[in-house]
């Protein structure tokens, strides 16, 4: 399991990758910062767990490979909690209904932990345009979703 869950968590985390530079491209919505994660990230051993916003704290040494790092491993950890729940809580295997469900319901995360904690607010109350990041935050989660099933579909699970 495994093996299908870093085949899955990092094909849904390029999904939501490729979906971002396609708004980037077409809509000039540029894509999430992963330098700002990876100073929030690297920020928490010191106790610091909420910026007034993040671009104020002082840059970390390799942000942007913490921040990148960070991505893909909570898409990896996501895939492994899917694919759990779908073979001991409901006895099946990954559906795309389920998988697109599953990355919606993952939106918790972003709009009331990471958010907040980044100085946006709850659910990017604070973000310059709200909606519009709420809009981006829920395309970039059904894009993992079908990115989830499909790399379930490809790790065979």
């Amino acid at each position: 399991m495994v093996s299908e869950s870093i085949v899955a968590g990092v094909v849904a985390t390029l999904a939501t990758d490729l979906w971002a530079r396609l708004l980037h491209a077409v809509a000039g919505r540029a894509p999430a910062n992963w330098g700002l994660v990876g100073r929030w990230v690297a920020c928490m051993p010191r106790g610091v767990f909420v910026h007034r916003p993040i671009n104020t704290t002082p840059a970390v040494h390799r942000e942007v490979a913490i921040g990148w790092i960070f991505h893909y491993a909570v898409g990896i950890i996501y895939a492994a909690l899917y694919l759990v729940i779908m073979r001991l809580g409901f006895g099946s295997g990954p559906t795309l209904i389920s998988a697109v469900a599953f990355a919606l319901i993952l939106l918790v995360a972003p709009w009331f932990v990471m958010q907040p904690a980044l100085g946006l607010g709850f659910m990017a109350s604070r973000a310059p345009k709200p909606a519009v990041a709420r809009a981006v935050s829920i395309s970039v989660h059904a894009w993992f979703g079908f990115g989830l099933y499909f790399g379930a579909w490809l790790a065979g699970a």
